[in-house]
Protein backbone atom coordinates (compact mmCIF):
# COMPACT_ATOMS: atom_id res chain seq x y z
CA UNK A 1 0.00 0.00 0.00
CA UNK A 2 1.46 3.11 -1.20
CA UNK A 3 0.26 5.69 2.07
CA UNK A 4 -1.34 4.80 5.06
CA UNK A 5 -5.39 5.55 4.79
CA UNK A 6 -5.89 7.21 7.64
CA UNK A 7 -3.31 10.08 7.16
CA UNK A 8 -4.96 10.88 3.97
CA UNK A 9 -8.81 11.05 5.73
CA UNK A 10 -10.31 13.70 8.19
CA UNK A 11 -9.39 12.89 11.39
CA UNK A 12 -12.52 11.14 13.19
CA UNK A 13 -14.64 13.07 14.98
CA UNK A 14 -13.91 13.69 19.09
CA UNK A 15 -16.40 12.01 21.39
CA UNK A 16 -18.53 14.13 23.98
CA UNK A 17 -17.30 13.82 27.46
CA UNK A 18 -19.63 15.17 30.74
CA UNK A 19 -18.21 15.65 33.91
CA UNK A 20 -20.38 15.84 37.56
CA UNK A 21 -19.52 17.87 40.21
CA UNK A 22 -21.19 15.36 42.46
CA UNK A 23 -21.00 12.25 41.07
CA UNK A 24 -23.06 10.00 43.54
CA UNK A 25 -25.29 12.84 44.65
CA UNK A 26 -29.29 13.26 43.93
CA UNK A 27 -28.80 16.30 42.46
CA UNK A 28 -25.34 17.70 40.42
CA UNK A 29 -23.72 20.57 38.89
CA UNK A 30 -22.26 18.85 35.64
CA UNK A 31 -19.84 20.39 32.81
CA UNK A 32 -20.29 18.98 29.29
CA UNK A 33 -18.50 18.91 25.60
CA UNK A 34 -19.89 17.31 22.70
CA UNK A 35 -18.97 19.63 19.52
CA UNK A 36 -21.79 18.76 17.44
CA UNK A 37 -24.67 19.47 20.05
CA UNK A 38 -24.93 23.04 19.90
CA UNK A 39 -27.97 25.44 20.05
CA UNK A 40 -28.49 25.61 16.53
CA UNK A 41 -28.68 21.86 16.49
CA UNK A 42 -31.75 21.75 19.33
CA UNK A 43 -33.57 24.34 17.46
CA UNK A 44 -33.27 22.57 14.52
CA UNK A 45 -34.85 19.48 15.90
CA UNK A 46 -37.55 21.47 17.96
CA UNK A 47 -38.88 22.87 14.79
CA UNK A 48 -38.73 19.55 12.80
CA UNK A 49 -40.37 17.96 15.59
CA UNK A 50 -43.25 20.70 15.45
CA UNK A 51 -43.47 20.46 11.98
CA UNK A 52 -44.06 16.50 12.21
CA UNK A 53 -47.14 17.80 14.62
CA UNK A 54 -48.17 20.34 12.19
CA UNK A 55 -48.42 17.61 9.48
CA UNK A 56 -50.69 15.44 11.71
CA UNK A 57 -47.66 12.72 12.15
CA UNK A 58 -47.95 13.18 16.10
CA UNK A 59 -49.74 14.96 18.84
CA UNK A 60 -48.80 16.93 21.57
CA UNK A 61 -45.28 17.28 21.56
CA UNK A 62 -44.60 20.87 21.53
CA UNK A 63 -45.44 23.27 23.42
CA UNK A 64 -45.60 27.20 23.92
CA UNK A 65 -46.35 29.60 26.65
CA UNK A 66 -46.33 33.51 26.42
CA UNK A 67 -46.35 34.34 30.57
CA UNK A 68 -47.26 31.07 31.57
CA UNK A 69 -50.37 30.75 29.39
CA UNK A 70 -50.20 28.65 26.93
CA UNK A 71 -50.43 29.81 23.23
CA UNK A 72 -53.15 28.04 21.03
CA UNK A 73 -52.88 30.43 17.67
CA UNK A 74 -50.03 28.25 15.55
CA UNK A 75 -49.56 31.28 13.89
CA UNK A 76 -47.76 32.55 16.54
CA UNK A 77 -45.29 29.22 17.21
CA UNK A 78 -41.77 29.18 15.40
CA UNK A 79 -41.95 27.57 11.93
CA UNK A 80 -39.16 25.69 10.08
CA UNK A 81 -38.46 29.30 8.21
CA UNK A 82 -37.05 30.85 11.64
CA UNK A 83 -34.74 28.00 11.85
CA UNK A 84 -32.66 30.18 9.71
CA UNK A 85 -32.65 32.63 11.61
CA UNK A 86 -32.34 30.92 14.78
CA UNK A 87 -33.88 31.23 18.26
CA UNK A 88 -32.76 34.42 19.39
CA UNK A 89 -34.31 35.80 15.94
CA UNK A 90 -37.46 34.14 16.84
CA UNK A 91 -37.32 35.35 20.58
CA UNK A 92 -36.95 38.94 19.38
CA UNK A 93 -40.10 39.65 17.27
CA UNK A 94 -41.39 42.20 19.06
CA UNK A 95 -44.48 42.46 17.00
CA UNK A 96 -45.98 39.22 18.79
CA UNK A 97 -43.98 39.46 22.15
CA UNK A 98 -43.40 42.26 24.56
CA UNK A 99 -39.99 42.60 25.91
CA UNK A 100 -41.32 41.65 29.22
CA UNK A 101 -43.27 38.74 28.26
CA UNK A 102 -41.98 35.37 29.49
CA UNK A 103 -41.08 33.30 26.26
CA UNK A 104 -41.62 29.11 27.06
CA UNK A 105 -41.32 26.81 23.68
CA UNK A 106 -41.09 22.78 24.37
CA UNK A 107 -40.01 19.95 22.70
CA UNK A 108 -39.89 16.42 23.60
CA UNK A 109 -38.97 13.39 21.75
CA UNK A 110 -36.90 15.03 19.17
CA UNK A 111 -34.23 12.90 19.05
CA UNK A 112 -36.81 11.04 16.70
CA UNK A 113 -36.70 13.71 14.01
CA UNK A 114 -32.70 14.32 14.10
CA UNK A 115 -30.35 11.75 13.74
CA UNK A 116 -26.91 13.81 14.30
CA UNK A 117 -28.58 14.92 17.47
CA UNK A 118 -29.62 11.19 18.49
CA UNK A 119 -26.41 9.91 17.35
CA UNK A 120 -24.47 13.02 19.64
CA UNK A 121 -26.82 12.04 22.88
CA UNK A 122 -26.09 8.04 22.61
CA UNK A 123 -22.34 9.34 22.34
CA UNK A 124 -22.47 11.71 25.59
CA UNK A 125 -24.67 9.72 27.44
CA UNK A 126 -23.54 5.64 26.78
CA UNK A 127 -20.45 6.30 29.00
CA UNK A 128 -21.77 7.18 32.13
CA UNK A 129 -24.20 4.28 32.25
CA UNK A 130 -21.86 2.26 33.95
CA UNK A 131 -22.56 4.43 37.38
CA UNK A 132 -25.92 5.34 36.00
CA UNK A 133 -26.97 2.38 35.49
CA UNK A 134 -30.28 2.02 33.05
CA UNK A 135 -33.69 3.28 33.27
CA UNK A 136 -36.89 0.78 33.63
CA UNK A 137 -39.16 3.12 31.63
CA UNK A 138 -38.57 4.96 28.16
CA UNK A 139 -35.83 7.37 27.39
CA UNK A 140 -36.30 10.75 25.39
CA UNK A 141 -34.55 14.15 24.72
CA UNK A 142 -36.00 17.17 25.48
CA UNK A 143 -35.92 20.98 23.94
CA UNK A 144 -36.66 23.68 26.25
CA UNK A 145 -35.84 27.34 25.09
CA UNK A 146 -36.97 30.85 25.86
CA UNK A 147 -36.86 33.51 28.40
CA UNK A 148 -38.82 32.67 31.70
CA UNK A 149 -38.79 33.42 35.05
CA UNK A 150 -39.76 30.17 36.00
CA UNK A 151 -41.03 26.93 34.04
CA UNK A 152 -45.24 26.71 33.07
CA UNK A 153 -46.55 24.74 35.69
CA UNK A 154 -44.17 25.78 38.65
CA UNK A 155 -42.46 23.57 40.64
CA UNK A 156 -42.85 20.09 40.00
CA UNK A 157 -41.60 16.24 39.82
CA UNK A 158 -42.09 13.72 37.76
CA UNK A 159 -40.45 9.99 37.97
CA UNK A 160 -37.11 10.12 35.99
CA UNK A 161 -33.76 11.12 36.06
CA UNK A 162 -32.65 14.09 33.94
CA UNK A 163 -29.37 15.47 32.41
CA UNK A 164 -29.96 18.78 31.27
CA UNK A 165 -27.80 20.43 29.28
CA UNK A 166 -26.95 24.10 28.69
CA UNK A 167 -26.57 25.01 25.23
CA UNK A 168 -26.78 28.71 24.96
CA UNK A 169 -27.50 31.14 27.32
CA UNK A 170 -27.80 31.11 31.48
CA UNK A 171 -30.23 29.43 33.62
CA UNK A 172 -30.46 28.40 36.98
CA UNK A 173 -32.09 25.18 37.98
CA UNK A 174 -34.59 25.36 41.77
CA UNK A 175 -34.36 21.80 43.99
CA UNK A 176 -36.35 20.43 46.65
CA UNK A 177 -36.28 17.29 47.95
CA UNK A 178 -38.90 15.49 50.22
CA UNK A 179 -42.32 16.61 50.78
CA UNK A 180 -41.99 18.57 54.36
CA UNK A 181 -40.76 21.76 53.15
CA UNK A 182 -44.23 22.03 51.23
CA UNK A 183 -46.41 24.61 53.34
CA UNK A 184 -49.46 23.06 55.11
CA UNK A 185 -52.73 24.16 52.64
CA UNK A 186 -50.77 24.16 49.02
CA UNK A 187 -52.36 23.04 45.78
CA UNK A 188 -51.15 19.69 44.33
CA UNK A 189 -52.48 19.23 41.05
CA UNK A 190 -51.39 15.61 39.74
CA UNK A 191 -51.07 14.55 36.29
CA UNK A 192 -49.21 11.77 33.92
CA UNK A 193 -46.44 11.55 31.88
CA UNK A 194 -48.25 11.35 28.17
CA UNK A 195 -46.56 8.51 26.53
CA UNK A 196 -46.25 6.06 29.75
CA UNK A 197 -48.96 7.78 32.28
CA UNK A 198 -46.35 7.82 34.92
CA UNK A 199 -47.09 10.09 37.62
CA UNK A 200 -45.89 13.84 37.80
CA UNK A 201 -47.03 16.33 40.39
CA UNK A 202 -47.16 20.02 40.51
CA UNK A 203 -47.32 23.19 43.41
CA UNK A 204 -48.83 25.68 40.74
CA UNK A 205 -49.07 28.19 42.87
CA UNK A 206 -46.53 28.44 45.08
CA UNK A 207 -43.82 31.11 44.55
CA UNK A 208 -40.57 29.26 44.69
CA UNK A 209 -39.04 32.51 46.57
CA UNK A 210 -41.38 31.73 49.57
CA UNK A 211 -39.17 28.15 49.88
CA UNK A 212 -36.48 29.20 48.77
CA UNK A 213 -34.33 28.37 52.24
CA UNK A 214 -35.63 25.00 52.30
CA UNK A 215 -33.88 23.75 48.86
CA UNK A 216 -30.90 24.90 46.54
CA UNK A 217 -30.05 26.35 42.94
CA UNK A 218 -27.08 25.57 40.36
CA UNK A 219 -26.46 27.93 38.06
CA UNK A 220 -24.88 26.99 34.28
CA UNK A 221 -24.22 28.87 30.99
CA UNK A 222 -23.12 27.60 27.80
CA UNK A 223 -20.89 24.13 28.32
CA UNK A 224 -22.71 23.64 32.06
CA UNK A 225 -25.99 21.64 32.81
CA UNK A 226 -27.12 19.88 35.91
CA UNK A 227 -28.34 16.22 37.07
CA UNK A 228 -30.96 15.35 39.05
CA UNK A 229 -32.94 12.13 39.97
CA UNK A 230 -36.39 10.36 39.89
CA UNK A 231 -38.93 12.60 42.55
CA UNK A 232 -36.81 15.99 43.25
CA UNK A 233 -39.12 18.66 42.89
CA UNK A 234 -37.65 21.87 40.40
CA UNK A 235 -38.25 24.37 38.62
CA UNK A 236 -35.76 26.29 36.24
CA UNK A 237 -35.06 29.81 35.78
CA UNK A 238 -33.61 31.75 32.77
CA UNK A 239 -31.22 34.68 33.11
CA UNK A 240 -31.16 35.70 29.49
CA UNK A 241 -32.53 34.02 26.69
CA UNK A 242 -31.75 29.84 26.42
CA UNK A 243 -31.39 26.85 24.93
CA UNK A 244 -30.77 23.80 27.31
CA UNK A 245 -31.26 20.08 26.24
CA UNK A 246 -32.73 17.29 28.92
CA UNK A 247 -32.23 13.93 28.62
CA UNK A 248 -35.00 12.41 30.70
CA UNK A 249 -34.60 8.55 32.06
CA UNK A 250 -38.14 7.54 33.07
CA UNK A 251 -37.81 4.90 36.40
CA UNK A 252 -41.86 4.55 36.78
CA UNK A 253 -41.81 5.79 40.50
CA UNK A 254 -41.08 9.48 42.44
CA UNK A 255 -38.73 7.68 44.53
CA UNK A 256 -35.28 8.99 44.74
CA UNK A 257 -34.09 6.02 44.87
CA UNK A 258 -35.76 3.96 42.19
CA UNK A 259 -34.58 0.81 41.00
CA UNK A 260 -31.80 1.05 37.63
CA UNK A 261 -30.19 -1.91 36.31
CA UNK A 262 -25.87 -1.70 36.51
CA UNK A 263 -24.35 -2.77 33.37
CA UNK A 264 -22.48 -6.52 33.23
CA UNK A 265 -19.24 -4.62 32.82
CA UNK A 266 -17.64 -1.27 32.86
CA UNK A 267 -18.93 -0.06 29.81
CA UNK A 268 -21.49 -1.20 27.28
CA UNK A 269 -19.99 -2.88 24.48
CA UNK A 270 -19.60 -6.09 22.55
CA UNK A 271 -21.28 -9.41 22.58
CA UNK A 272 -24.23 -8.95 25.61
CA UNK A 273 -23.83 -12.30 28.44
CA UNK A 274 -27.51 -13.93 27.98
CA UNK A 275 -28.33 -13.92 31.65
CA UNK A 276 -27.94 -10.05 31.56
CA UNK A 277 -30.14 -9.89 28.35
CA UNK A 278 -32.65 -11.55 29.68
CA UNK A 279 -32.62 -9.52 33.29
CA UNK A 280 -32.74 -6.22 31.27
CA UNK A 281 -36.03 -7.71 29.21
CA UNK A 282 -37.40 -8.52 32.82
CA UNK A 283 -36.52 -5.12 33.91
CA UNK A 284 -38.47 -2.98 31.14
CA UNK A 285 -40.97 -5.40 30.43
CA UNK A 286 -40.54 -6.10 27.34
CA UNK A 287 -42.02 -8.96 25.04
CA UNK A 288 -39.71 -8.07 22.16
CA UNK A 289 -38.05 -10.55 20.74
CA UNK A 290 -33.50 -10.31 20.91
CA UNK A 291 -32.97 -8.11 18.23
CA UNK A 292 -35.50 -5.45 19.03
CA UNK A 293 -34.04 -5.71 22.71
CA UNK A 294 -30.60 -5.42 21.54
CA UNK A 295 -31.88 -2.46 19.47
CA UNK A 296 -33.18 -0.58 22.50
CA UNK A 297 -30.57 -1.09 24.62
CA UNK A 298 -28.07 0.62 21.88
CA UNK A 299 -30.36 3.26 22.16
CA UNK A 300 -30.43 3.46 25.60
CA UNK A 301 -34.00 3.62 25.62
CA UNK A 302 -34.80 5.96 23.65
CA UNK A 303 -37.13 5.83 20.12
CA UNK A 304 -34.19 6.78 17.20
CA UNK A 305 -34.09 8.89 14.11
CA UNK A 306 -33.42 6.54 10.92
CA UNK A 307 -30.67 6.15 9.60
CA UNK A 308 -29.54 8.30 6.91
CA UNK A 309 -29.55 6.15 3.66
CA UNK A 310 -28.40 2.40 2.81
CA UNK A 311 -25.14 2.89 3.26
CA UNK A 312 -22.09 1.82 1.05
CA UNK A 313 -20.04 -1.30 -0.06
CA UNK A 314 -16.70 -0.82 1.64
CA UNK A 315 -13.07 -2.28 1.01
CA UNK A 316 -12.02 -0.62 3.91
CA UNK A 317 -13.18 1.37 6.92
CA UNK A 318 -12.58 3.01 10.35
CA UNK A 319 -14.98 3.61 13.38
CA UNK A 320 -16.61 6.54 13.14
CA UNK A 321 -18.97 6.63 16.32
CA UNK A 322 -18.10 6.02 19.89
CA UNK A 323 -21.90 5.23 20.16
CA UNK A 324 -22.53 1.05 21.31
CA UNK A 325 -21.98 -1.87 19.51
CA UNK A 326 -23.84 -4.89 20.52
CA UNK A 327 -24.37 -8.17 19.72
CA UNK A 328 -25.48 -11.75 20.68
CA UNK A 329 -25.72 -15.52 19.15
CA UNK A 330 -29.21 -15.68 17.20
CA UNK A 331 -29.29 -19.40 16.57
CA UNK A 332 -26.37 -21.80 14.90
CA UNK A 333 -24.09 -19.81 12.83
CA UNK A 334 -25.90 -16.80 12.94
CA UNK A 335 -25.03 -13.56 14.92
CA UNK A 336 -27.39 -10.21 15.95
CA UNK A 337 -25.58 -6.88 15.58
CA UNK A 338 -26.99 -3.64 17.05
CA UNK A 339 -26.53 -0.40 16.79
CA UNK A 340 -28.25 3.22 17.35
CA UNK A 341 -31.26 1.83 17.73
CA UNK A 342 -31.01 -0.63 14.84
CA UNK A 343 -30.57 -4.65 14.69
CA UNK A 344 -29.83 -7.14 11.86
CA UNK A 345 -28.60 -10.75 11.66
CA UNK A 346 -25.34 -11.74 9.63
CA UNK A 347 -23.44 -14.98 9.52
CA UNK A 348 -20.85 -16.08 13.35
CA UNK A 349 -17.69 -17.04 13.14
CA UNK A 350 -14.50 -16.62 14.58
CA UNK A 351 -13.50 -13.78 11.15
CA UNK A 352 -16.33 -11.45 11.52
CA UNK A 353 -15.97 -11.59 15.79
CA UNK A 354 -12.48 -10.61 15.29
CA UNK A 355 -13.20 -8.57 12.76
CA UNK A 356 -15.92 -6.32 14.67
CA UNK A 357 -13.61 -6.72 18.18
CA UNK A 358 -10.21 -5.35 16.13
CA UNK A 359 -12.42 -2.35 14.08
CA UNK A 360 -14.09 -0.92 17.22
CA UNK A 361 -11.58 -1.04 19.93
CA UNK A 362 -8.93 0.26 17.53
CA UNK A 363 -10.88 3.63 16.85
CA UNK A 364 -8.35 6.04 14.61
CA UNK A 365 -7.35 3.56 12.38
CA UNK A 366 -8.03 1.45 8.95
CA UNK A 367 -9.16 -1.83 8.54
CA UNK A 368 -9.73 -3.87 5.12
CA UNK A 369 -13.12 -5.95 5.17
CA UNK A 370 -12.84 -9.45 4.45
CA UNK A 371 -15.03 -10.86 1.95
CA UNK A 372 -17.25 -12.44 5.15
CA UNK A 373 -17.56 -9.27 6.64
CA UNK A 374 -19.04 -7.17 3.23
CA UNK A 375 -22.62 -6.99 4.13
CA UNK A 376 -22.02 -6.41 8.00
CA UNK A 377 -19.30 -3.72 7.14
CA UNK A 378 -22.08 -1.76 4.89
CA UNK A 379 -24.53 -2.07 7.50
CA UNK A 380 -22.45 -0.34 10.55
CA UNK A 381 -21.89 2.40 7.49
CA UNK A 382 -25.25 3.04 7.29
CA UNK A 383 -25.50 3.40 10.62
CA UNK A 384 -22.56 5.58 10.65
CA UNK A 385 -20.61 3.44 12.87
CA UNK A 386 -18.24 2.91 10.57
CA UNK A 387 -17.00 5.22 7.77
CA UNK A 388 -15.86 4.55 4.38
CA UNK A 389 -11.83 4.79 3.83
CA UNK A 390 -10.99 6.37 0.64
CA UNK A 391 -8.52 3.67 -0.78
CA UNK A 392 -8.33 -0.49 -0.16
CA UNK A 393 -6.39 -1.71 1.74
CA UNK A 394 -5.39 -5.29 3.04
CA UNK A 395 -8.17 -7.25 5.01
CA UNK A 396 -7.04 -7.42 8.91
Amino acid sequence: MTEDLASRSAPARSPGAVAFADPGGVTSALTWSAPELTAGLAWSALTRTFAAEAAGLLGDQVKLHVNGEPVVDRDLWPTTDADAAGPAAWLDRQHTFGPDDDRFVYARAVQEHDRTLFRTVVELLAPHLWRLGLPPGHVEVEVFHGAYRNTPGGIHREGCTNLHLVLAGRKSMHFWRGTDWVPAGTALREDVEPESELPEEYLPDLDRRSVVEHGHALTATTGGGFFWRSGIWHVGETHEPSVALNIASYTRTLDVEAKLLPLWGDRLHGEVPADWLADYREHVRSTADDAALLARLTALGMRPAPPDGPGTAPRSVRRESTAPVLWAPAGPGRLTVAALGRAAEFADGPVPRGWLDAVLTNRPAAHGVPRECGRLAQWLCAQRILEPMLEPMEAS
